[in-house]
């Protein structure tokens, strides 16, 4: 695209943000284990773009059929998920996206998963932007693509997210956006 994004934010220590942590870690052996293809985005990626903020959740878009989908609910539930995977699997036909809870099923700390089936969404994988978040590598959705998936949102801390990335980010793809917004 053209976009050299500004580096990002360095993380805050691990301890005090220990939860998330420890959910986005959690998801990244289970994205390993079964081989998936995955962007992160929301709330820790808009930090790392834009400003840090408080989140209890890690939030990831996930590239595969939705037949496949029992095969990562599976390998969540190995990797510290309270997976229910009925429900996971109609909340993702019904709604889009599912919430697999961390530990505990009435745990605040949790995982929101999409599936990436969309021409953006592909996009956005063909764009990804691999950076060192709690000391592993990970791959974030660039700049652009967060911006479009947090004015999709539009809620009010999507808006906040998204005066923070257009603030701290000074070039970005024009073009890029204009097309998918």
């Amino acid at each position: 695209s053209g976009t050299t994004p500004s580096p990002p934010a360095t993380p805050a220590p691990a301890g005090s943000m220990s939860s998330p942590r420890a959910v986005l870690l959690a998801s990244l052996d289970t994205i390993q284990a079964g081989g998936f293809d995955y962007l992160l985005y929301g709330g820790l990626a808009a930090g790392l773009w834009g400003e840090p903020r408080y989140t209890e959740d890690v939030d990831l878009v996930l590239f595969f059929p939705e037949r496949h989908a029992y095969k990562f609910l599976r390998e969540a539930g190995k990797h510290g998920f309270a997976v229910d995977e009925d429900l996971a699997i109609q909340q993702i036909q019904v709604s889009g996206w599912s919430r697999l809870p961390f530990g505990q099923k009435k745990s605040p700390w949790h995982l929101d998963l999409t599936l990436g089936d969309s021409p953006f969404d592909k996009s956005a994988l063909a764009r990804k932007v691999q950076v060192e978040l709690f000391s592993r590598k990970v791959w974030v959705a660039s700049p652009e693509d967060l911006l479009v998936y947090k004015l999709v949102s539009w809620r009010d801390r999507d808006i906040m997210d998204v005066h923070a990335i257009v603030e701290r980010q000074k070039s970005l793809d024009l073009p890029y956006l204009r097309k998918w917004v």
